[in-house]
């Protein structure tokens, strides 16, 4: 379906990501650019795992949309993405980042995407 080695030296479609966030501008929901680190996943890392990626400087981290952005590449399609942030990673010691709050910052972020996403659909 393409190259063994693709090209990742820019993963994601400017042109995409330039309609996006006119987009989003457009409906007053603000969007944030970043760097996103790809784990494998399925735990929530640890305070180590968060503090090494922060100090190698990305700015959020998740499980599967690196490996699926890979694929899409592979297969030379034009890629966007958007991520909701669901937890601050690092808190104070004691505090335990539950899957409750992740589902729940997800659900409160969805309308919100879901706008963006269908008016994407709409001038591609």
């Amino acid at each position: 379906m393409g190259p063994r080695f693709p090209d990742m030296s820019e993963p994601y479609s400017k042109d995409l990501i330039k309609k996006a966030k006119s987009i989003a501008k457009d409906l007053g929901i603000e969007v944030r650019k970043g760097v996103y680190a790809g784990v494998t996943g399925p735990t929530f890392e640890s305070r180590a795992e968060y503090k090494m990626l922060n100090l190698l400087g990305a700015d959020a981290v998740g499980m599967s949309t690196v490996q699926e952005v890979i694929v899409a590449r592979h297969m030379s399609l034009p890629v966007f993405a958007m991520s909701v942030i669901t937890d601050i990673g690092i808190r104070e010691d004691e505090n335990i980042i539950t899957h409750e709050e992740v589902l729940e910052a997800a659900r409160e972020a969805e309308p919100k995407l879901t706008t963006i996403f269908a008016e994407m659909v709409k001038v591609l």
